[in-house]
């Protein structure tokens, strides 16, 4: 058998001078965008000149990879380099959560020998954890390496098999400079030959668009451009189970008909449509450019993004290496190529242009220009939004629907506190958020907070955060008009004390490696329940028992029983371990009475060892004698081997009366490494230890015994017979 390779990893890419203990961080954006996004401002009074051709290649431009490096319209990857390959096929995971349980999670199958892995389309500015597992021979799972970096950047572009030009509307600065949320709207080129069934997108790059979360694909383009093969019902080319809608003649929502035109307004009446069920959408036209253009510039501008970042997004097309209208082209000669190369870069997509220019197509500048002086409103803002609620030859978007879109997109609310929290049991934490939209679109805004289990986190009305209890939790602050934004907690669980050693009378017995407490619920300190039932096997609830405080540490809580009377058999303890045979425990954990009160006997509270399925008054089990405890706690302690019997059993009933209540805290059951012969079933107070070398004589229950009778016994820690 063939051992595995062992490897490390090396990360290539953006590496900072920081020790390697940081994550690494890696620019999504390619460095001749991050350069142009970087570098160029634009006046918001000058549309006269265009800095976009300053980026591009010289002619021709190799859009298909062949010697120039990274196509400009693509991203940058993030790399994993192994130090070596891999003999057997693995599978990588990236994901935001260091469980990768989101949705989102990344998978990528890997093939064996291969040393090298670039991971695309990712999100800019988050923390991602990745981890490489492979298939060990005896068919389990086993994880070859793991880590974690963050992106940088503010554009997410998209790398898509055989479509060009994509990009997400998320990341530009939008009202009061909060972001377009990633992954609601991704533009892009078409997914079909124009008026044909054949797809262009490959499935590699279907699966991409769904993992970026597209569920619906907006096409504007006209009824032609979009039949379906073999007669299928209409339906996205993403897949049956996502739809598509064609914009009426699309091609009049060009640039220069924009303000006479109704089909970008009709195409954003769709979207909204869509994103109200909960679909993101993938908007194109054939390139991507005009068409796709101005239903971004609208909703960007609806949205608050500047001029600055708008004309940016307009002319990002001129990156991309789309063949624009013929789809032979890429099994044509070179020189066919260049011309449509040229052609794409000849159009420049710019616009900055003079807006008298007689060429009435794909100006820009026109369009803004219309929009400056025909909408009444302080802002490009407000202009837009009075533009698409008016309309056009009656087609217009209500004012809640535009409302929504840009909750949806940016929120009316923005946490500025962090988003998940790690607390401490009684620990606070004030929810801190922002109104994002100006009081016009939501005149009558309210928020309110709830918590997903207040046994774990309670919130007030003005969203103070409290942790009360263990495990993970989510508060939410809730807009009226129902959109929101939530907060993750978790409150670590406070586990059982096991003692550090376990001693009766002068021997100490050493527990077995690794220690395991088989009590899973040993602690109350947050009344976490879910392994202890009632007499009656139904869960153990608050209406019985309550968290009282120790009176000697506020932050600390015990349980204490609380209904009084026999009858309430609901209002006990009941639960059992596995305990295997010819093995040795310690059983431990503390009593008091909630009073000062002294009880010296209580046949109630039962600790058995018993075998499966017999009853709690199986004669052939063993009861432990329960000691006397009072109003101090008391620490109990139980060391025995299970020579005949397998199960750890106990029953706790009836514990109140006449106000006095029984409190229990700190349970634990512990394997022992070895117990000496003569400690067999024998226990103790761990205050008030019992000494086996003091002449006293026990039976093999432990039990001190003052006249024996015919039997075996112990003394001194031998065992003798009584005949």
């Amino acid at each position: 058998m063939r051992l595995r390779k062992i490897y490390t990893l090396i990360f290539l890419g953006l590496f900072s001078t920081q020790a390697f203990s940081q994550i690494p961080e890696y620019c999504l954006e390619n460095d001749v965008v991050h350069s142009y996004l970087t570098n160029v401002q634009y006046d918001p009074n000058d549309y006269s000149y265009s800095c976009i051709m300053n980026y591009c290649y010289e002619y021709p431009w190799d859009w298909e990879c062949e010697g120039k490096g990274v196509r400009l319209d693509f991203p940058k990857p993030v790399p994993i380099k192994l130090a070596a390959a891999l003999d057997t096929a693995s599978t990588l995971y990236v994901s935001e959560t260091e469980d990768f349980s989101d949705a989102q999670t990344k998978t990528m199958k890997i093939a064996k020998e291969i040393d090298s892995i670039n991971v695309y389309n990712l999100i800019p500015g988050r923390t991602y954890n990745w981890k490489l597992e492979y298939p060990k021979t005896d068919g389990s799972i086993a994880v070859a390496a793991s880590g974690q970096f963050k992106t940088t950047g503010t554009l997410r572009m998209l790398k898509i098999d055989n479509v060009f030009n994509v990009r997400d509307m998320g990341g530009w600065p939008g009202l009061k400079g909060y972001p377009i949320k990633y992954g609601k709207i991704i533009r892009g080129s078409r997914l079909n030959v124009n008026k044909s069934t054949t797809k262009m997108i490959t499935a590699s790059g279907i699966n991409e668009l769904l993992w970026a979360g597209m569920r619906a694909e907006l096409d504007m383009r006209d009824d032609s451009n979009a039949p379906m093969p073999n007669g299928e019902s209409r339906h996205s080319y993403l897949g049956k189970d996502y739809p598509i809608y064609n914009v009426n003649q699309g091609y009049r929502s060009r640039i220069a008909t924009f303000a006479d035109a109704p089909q970008s307004i009709q195409g954003i009446k769709q979207l909204i449509t869509w994103v109200k069920q909960g679909r993101p959408v993938y908007m194109h036209c054939s390139v991507g450019a005009d068409r796709t253009g101005t239903v971004a510039y609208l909703v960007g501008a609806l949205c608050g993004m500047s001029e600055d970042a708008l004309c940016k997004d307009f002319e990002l097309t001129s990156f991309s290496g789309d063949k624009i209208d013929n789809e032979a082209v890429s099994n044509a000669g070179s020189d066919l190529k260049r011309k449509y190369e040229r052609l794409i870069r000849q159009r420049d997509y710019t616009g900055r242009l003079d807006p008298n220019d007689n060429n009435e197509s794909y100006k820009f500048a026109k369009m803004v220009a219309k929009i400056k002086s025909d909408f009444p409103g302080e802002t490009l803002q407000e202009k837009v939004y009075y533009h698409l609620k008016t309309g056009v030859q009656g087609t217009k978007v209500s004012e809640a629907d535009l409302n929504f879109l840009i909750n949806y997109l940016i929120g009316p609310i923005e946490l500025k506190s962090p988003a998940s929290l790690s607390l401490e049991k009684g620990q606070t934490s004030q929810i801190e958020i922002e109104i994002v939209n100006h009081s016009a679109l939501n005149p009558n805004l309210t928020i309110s907070y709830t918590s997903s289990d207040e046994s774990i986190v309670t919130v007030s009305e003005t969203g103070l955060i409290k942790a009360v209890g263990c495990g993970s939790a989510s508060v939410t602050a809730l807009t009226n008009d129902g959109f929101s934004q939530t907060v993750q907690v978790s409150i670590a669980k406070i586990e059982s004390v096991v003692p550090e050693s376990v001693k009766l009378g002068d021997q100490t017995f050493a527990y077995k490696s690794p220690t395991t407490n088989k009590v899973k619920d040993g602690s109350f300190e947050y009344g976490y329940f879910s392994e202890w039932m009632t007499a009656k096997d139904t869960a153990m609830t608050s209406k019985y028992f309550s968290l009282t405080k120790y009176s000697q540490n506020a932050d600390s809580v015990y349980l204490e029983s609380k209904i009084n009377g026999d009858e309430k058999s609901e209002g006990s303890i009941r639960m059992e371990w596995t305990t295997p045979k010819n093995r040795a425990f310690v059983f431990g954990f503390r009593v008091k009475n909630s009073t000062n009160l002294t009880t010296t006997k209580n046949e109630n509270l039962k600790i058995i060892l018993t075998n499966d399925d017999k009853a709690d008054d199986d004669p052939a089990g063993y009861t432990f004698e329960y000691p006397s405890y009072d109003g101090n706690w008391k620490e109990i302690q139980y060391v025995f081997e299970t020579t005949t019997r397998n199960r750890l059993r106990i029953l706790f009933t009836h514990l109140s009366k006449d106000g006095n209540n029984t409190c229990f805290d700190n349970f634990y059951l512990v394997e022992l490494a070895n117990v000496p012969e003569g400690a067999t079933f024998v226990n103790t107070v761990k205050e008030e230890p019992r000494k086996m070398a003091d002449n006293r004589i026990y039976n093999l229950a432990g039990q001190e015994v003052t006249n024996p009778g015919p039997g075996i016994y112990i003394m001194n820690g031998k065992k003798y017979i009584v005949k």
